[in-house]
Order: structure tokens, then C-alpha cells, then sequence
């Protein structure tokens, strides 16, 4: 039957769990309500202090009705409190929950009065919703109860507790009586008493015994006549009347904070382990971080063997065991392996407590946001079944942990995405440089070219010696320049594979020297050696560019006929390399810039041809793959020193 009708265009349905043998029916139900109105379904579990005194099988039929709800597609959630009604419709409220689909069942009758059904009092407490009351009228109220040996024992110990506190009063009582305190002092401590055995024992009937008892024996000991049940004074009944209410209320105002103290230490938990997981979460960047942060709060939390296996694309990769003290059974059997794969496949719940591999030592919970998983978590049973309070603290954390995960994926696309697009602008800024500065000297060996094919034979030795070297010129510089944008391209795609042998420093710098050759005409080159063998790590054919891109651009800002200086320095851990020329020097507000790519400056005693803007942005990009660095500085009294430092190396010669 309905309450009333539920036409919402989003749907929210939410459907109560208990242990309840026709709690299925109602699950069926809902789903099909949910799927009716195309809206989404929630299962909700209220933990009262009355869980704890489930048997084993109301137990189990409560996992069973949970994997049930989830099967059919329910998002579950568990809360914690006393009052089942207010619960719900606390949740209902907070989640936006539009319609509620719920059992009905007979009600206990209180002393006076029929008590009012858990519907009636969720409809009070939530009027505004929609409501589908599954009648069973053959369903029994549950009660839960103790298992025999648990309450055996509980009862002696509360037994135990009773009798001691009654003899500790009774003496209290008899030491006051000596000393001639008045019987509402005595009547005092039997209150303390009562109170005690309230919050020491584990049901309401002792209290409520001991309250009679007290009475009882009070009366007895400490009223005239003595060691009887008469009383002569006219207002000892009223006295026993108010005692015993008194008594009454005080054992049932203890054992509800004693429950709600209980119930409020379990939220408590669970919050601060959410919080908790968010906040180590926060700081986790990577994959392997955020497993990490699982493993840790789950094993701290529940105490179990804890098994990982992290998604690898479409496949699942190797495990990673975390196992409990003293856990010596094996994780990866035949079993094991196909619960994984099935909840990997399905996106679902898989392995012990579950429907399917219910024979499974592990219970399988797969990482997922939406349709993209990320892996499997499983964690150990072994016989021992999760409570509804660990399971749910278990589907948060791995919750919390797949959305970091999902949350770490989209900000790695999101930096490729912005690299590719940084790539993208570097080309179309590389292309448009290239076409530009190409024409210069290709014109040049063109034309130089041409005169010599037209008209070589009527040009004197000098003129053809002149265009000869011209072309020539050209041609170096384009080869430069083309071996900077090969260079250039392989280190922004990250394409170029380092070949780190040990080298010797000056052979370096004179492989330079000898390559620039003919370059260096009309240049003084002064290498000045130190008498220690320098060794450092390096690319030898990359080391190489960077001093001759150092040399050319000394070349092309230096005057002909100056000195271009090239000394090496040794200290501690590191090997430094300085070129100097005698140039007009780097103004300071280009100093900061002249590393960057694509950047040139003023050349006022270069040639025709500006530079790409390659060579110094290649320059650092090589020294940083070294783990090395360059600057530059002023060269006093003229130009400019660019300083390479790079981590020392030693080598051992065998004689």
C-alpha cells in the first residue's frame, strides 16, 4: 500500500535494512519502485545498541538482505543511534531521500497503551515525504536476544555487581545508622547505589531488582521495628513509594546515556576515521601514495589481513599483501583469484559474506567511481564476518581512496593535456621562427651560387674565394642551427637518451675548439688547463654542443680580433667550465631571460642574421640533464662569462 503518491522527476528511493526474514520482499519492492520512477535507490541500516545482541543467523540474514540491496543496484549506508525513526528521517532529510519504502510490522503493547509502530513515528517525524508500507502482518516483532553462553555470562557478572554493591550500602547504611545520621542519608547511598549498578551492569532488570531489593532492605534494617517489613512511622510508605520511582528513573536515565555514550564513541570513530583517510589522503599525490593511505587506515581500523591488487589499464596487476599478526592463510589461490577477477569485472562486492565465492577467505571490495576501476581491495574474514559499523567504515575508506584516485588520474590528464598544448605552441612558435630565419642565409647561398654558375669565369680570384666563403658561412650556420633544433625537439618530447660515460673535461673543450675550426679564424682561443685530471658523468657528444653553442655565441657578439678566454676550475664535489669573451656584455634586465627559448637580445655587432633564440635554452636544458647548471655574469672590464658546473666523477686506475 502507499501513503501516497511518489511522482518525482529524480526519484530518490530509500529502503530500510533489518534482519528481518521479510526484509527481502521489501528490497524487492523498492527496486522496482526505483526502477518505475527511473530514480536512484539507498539502503539504509540503523545500528542500535540492540545489535550487539544479534545471534549469529539474525547476523547473517542481515549481510544477506545488505548484499541483496546492493545487487539490485542500492547505494548502502549505515548509521548509528537508539532511535530507528528519527535516524531515518535524519538521513531522508540530509540525502535528499524523496520516498521511503518500508516493512510493517505488529507493535508491542505498552503497560497503558498500544506503543506506537516505527511507521507511525517515522511519518510524525517526517510528514513531507512519500511513503510504501510493505504489510507482513505474520511477522513477529524482532526482539534480539542473547546468544546462551553470552548471556550466561553476562548475567553472572551482573549478578556479581548487584550483590556487591547491595552489601557495600548495607554496610555504608549500618556505619551511618551507628553514627546517628538520618535515614535520608542512608536512603542516599542506596540512590548512589542504584546508580552504580545502572551503569556497571548490562540490563535494565537489574537496576529495576535492585531498586526493589533496596527498598526491601532499608526497610528491613534500618526502620523501627527492626528485622521486619512493618514500618511505624505514617510516612515511611510514601518514603518507599518515592524511592522506588526515584530508583526507576535513575536506571533508566543511566542505561540510556550509558547506550547513547556507547553509540556516540562508534560515530565518533567512523568520523575520525573519514577525516582521518581525507586528510592523509590530501597529502598523497600519486598512485602508490593513496594505496599506501588505504593499507594504513584499513589495517589500523579493522585489524585483518588487507590484500591490494591496483588496476593495470584493463587488467589487474600484482597484489600487495598486508598481512595481520599472526595471518598464515594464503591469499592467492585458485578461489581467491576468481572472486578478484569477478568484482574486478563486475564492479561489485565478491568473496566471503556475499552471494558469490561465499567460500572465500576475503571479502572484495572493488575501487571504482562511476565505470573506471581502480583496483580491489580485499580484506581477511576468515570465519569471522564484518559487523555492519566495519563495513560501512570499509566501503567509506575505499570510497574516499577510489575518488583520490579518480581525483589523481583527471589532474595527470589535465598536465598532459596542458604539456601538449605547451608542445603545441612551442612548434607553431618553432615553425613560425624557422620560416623566417631560414630565408637569410638560403638567399645568401642562393645568390652567391648563382653568380658563380652565371658568371664565374669573368669574376677575379678574390671575388670567387669571397662567394665560396660566404656560402660556406651560410651552410655552417644552418648546420647550427639545425643540429640546435634537433636537439631542441628531443628534449621538449623527452626523447633523448642520455649515453653517461666517464669523460675527461679538456678533451671536451678541445673537440669543441677543433670542431668550430675555420670559425675561430680571426679569434684569439686561450685554454688554460688545470695540472689535475678533471673527470665528470656526462653525454660526451652533448657536452660537446654546449660549448660550441658557448663558443659561436661569443663569435657573434665579440669584435674579430679579441680573445675568447676558456679555463676549468675544480672544487670539492663540483667541476667548473667558464667561457669568456670580450664583447659589449649582457645587459642586467636580459640576464634573467637569456635561458629562456625563443628569446633573443639586441645584437648590435652580429651580422644580418638573428639567432632562433636555441642555443642558450639548449645549453640549460643539457646541464640540467647532467644534474648540472650554467650562468652567466659580467666579464670584467668587458663581456660576458658563461659558467658550466657539473658534479664531479672519480675514477680508479688499476695499475
Amino acid at each position: 500500500m502507499s501513503r501516497k503518491t511518489a511522482a518525482h522527476d529524480d526519484a530518490h528511493i530509500l529502503v530500510c535494512l533489518s534482519p528481518s526474514t521479510s526484509n527481502a520482499r521489501v528490497i524487492h519492492t523498492a527496486a522496482r519502485i526505483a526502477e518505475a520512477f527511473q530514480g536512484t535507490l539507498s539502503a539504509l541500516f540503523v545500528e542500535t545498541p540492540a545489535y550487539s545482541l544479534l545471534s549469529d543467523d539474525d547476523k547473517k540474514r542481515l549481510r544477506s538482505n545488505m548484499n541483496l540491496a546492493e545487487k539490485l543496484g542500492a547505494k548502502l549506508d549505515t548509521v548509528i543511534g537508539d532511535d530507528v525513526a528519527y535516524q531515518i528521517a535524519e538521513y531522508a532529510r540530509l540525502s535528499g531521500i524523496s520516498c521511503v519504502v518500508i516493512g510493517q510490522t505488529n507493535t508491542v503493547g505498552g503497560l497503558l497503551r498500544k506503543k506506537r509502530s516505527l511507521t507511525d513515528r517515522l511519518v510524525a517525524y517526517a510528514p513531507d515525504l512519500d511513503y510504501f508500507i510493505i504489510p507482513d502482518h505474520g511477522t513477529k516483532v524482532y526482539v534480539a536476544k542473547k546468544t546462551p553462553e553470552a548471556s550466561r555470562n553476562h548475567i553472572l557478572l551482573d549478578c556479581g555487581i548487584s550483590l556487591g554493591a547491595l552489601g557495600v550500602c548495607t554496610l555504608i547504611g549500618f556505619l551511618f545508622s551507628h553514627l546517628g545520621f538520618t535515614d535520608a542519608n542512608i536512603i542516599m547511598v542506596y540512590l548512589l547505589g542504584l546508580l552504580a549498578v545502572s551503569i556497571g551492569t548490562s540490563h535494565r532488570a537489574f537496576s529495576l531488582i535492585w531498586a526493589v531489593v533496596s527498598v526491601l532492605t532499608f526497610d528491613l534494617l534500618f526502620t523501627t521495628p527492626r528485622f521486619t517489613f512493618y514500618a511505624y512511622g505514617t510516612g515511611y510508605p510514601v518514603t518507599f513509594l518515592v524511592m522506588t520511582a526515584a530508583a526507576f528513573l535513575i536506571s533508566t536515565l543511566a542505561i540510556r546515556l550509558k547506550q547513547n555514550a556507547s553509540q556516540s564513541a562508534k560515530s565518533a570513530r567512523r568520523v575520525s576515521v573519514v577525516l582521518e583517510t581525507d586528510r592523509q589522503l590530501s597529502k598523497a599525490k600519486t598512485k602508490e601514495e593513496i594505496l599506501s593511505v588505504l593499507a594504513d587506515q584499513l589495517t589500523q581500523l579493522l585489524k585483518r589481513s588487507l590484500v591490494i591488487y591496483p588496476a593495470d589499464g584493463n587488467r589487474l596487476g600484482d597484489p600487495i599483501f598486508y598481512p595481520a599478526a599472526d595471518d598464515t592463510t594464503p591469499y592467492r589461490t585458485d578461489l581467491e583469484q576468481q572472486a578478484v577477477e569477478w568484482a574486478f569485472a563486475r564492479r561489485k562486492r565478491a568473496g566471503a559474506t556475499t552471494d558469490m565465492y561465499p567460500q572465500s577467505d576475503y571479502l572484495y571490495y572493488s575501487m571504482r567511481v562511476q565505470e573506471h576501476v581502480y583496483g580491489v581491495a580485499g580484506v581477511a574474514v576468515h570465519g569471522s564476518p564484518l559487523d555492519a559499523s566495519e563495513q560501512s567504515m570499509l566501503a567509506s575508506v575505499v570510497g574516499e581512496c577510489s575518488l583520490a584516485l579518480e581525483n589523481a588520474r583527471n589532474a595527470k590528464e589535465k598536465e598532459e593535456s596542458l604539456v601538449l598544448a605547451e608542445n603545441e605552441r612551442l612548434r607553431a612558435n618553432l615553425l613560425r621562427a624557422v620560416s623566417h630565419d631560414l630565408r637569410t642565409p638560403l638567399t645568401s647561398i642562393m645568390g652567391s651560387a648563382d653568380n658563380l654558375l652565371s658568371s664565374g669565369e669573368n669574376l677575379d680570384i678574390q671575388t670567387r674565394r669571397q662567394l665560396y666563403t660566404d656560402i660556406y658561412d651560410d651552410a655552417q650556420w644552418l648546420t647550427g642551427m639545425v643540429e640546435n633544433l634537433l636537439s631542441a625537439s628531443r628534449m621538449e618530447d623527452s626523447s633523448l637518451n642520455l649515453n653517461m660515460t666517464t669523460e675527461l673535461i679538456d678533451d671536451m673543450i678541445a673537440e669543441a675548439v677543433r670542431h668550430m675550426g675555420r670559425r675561430l679564424e680571426g679569434y684569439t682561443v686561450d685554454v688554460k688547463k688545470t695540472d689535475e685530471l678533471l673527470f665528470v658523468k656526462a653525454d660526451a657528444r652533448l657536452i660537446v654542443q654546449v660549448m660550441i653553442n658557448l663558443l659561436d655565441n661569443a663569435i657573434k657578439y665579440a669584435p674579430a680580433g679579441s680573445c675568447i678566454h676558456i679555463d676549468t676550475e675544480s672544487t670539492k664535489e663540483n667541476v667548473q667550465v667558464r667561457v669568456a669573451d670580450e664583447g659589449p656584455g649582457i645587459p642586467d634586465d636580459q640576464k634573467e631571460h637569456i635561458f629562456e627559448l625563443f628569446y633573443t637580445g639586441g645584437n648590435p655587432t652580429g651580422d644580418s642574421r638573428r639567432g632562433l633564440g636555441l642555443g642558450l635554452a639548449l645549453c640549460q636544458s643539457i646541464m640540467k640533464a647532467h644534474h648540472g647548471a650554467i650562468a652567466a655574469r659580467d666579464n670584467l672590464p668587458q663581456g660576458t662569462v658563461f659558467e658550466l658546473t657539473f658534479p664531479k666523477d672519480e675514477v680508479n686506475i688499476d695499475e
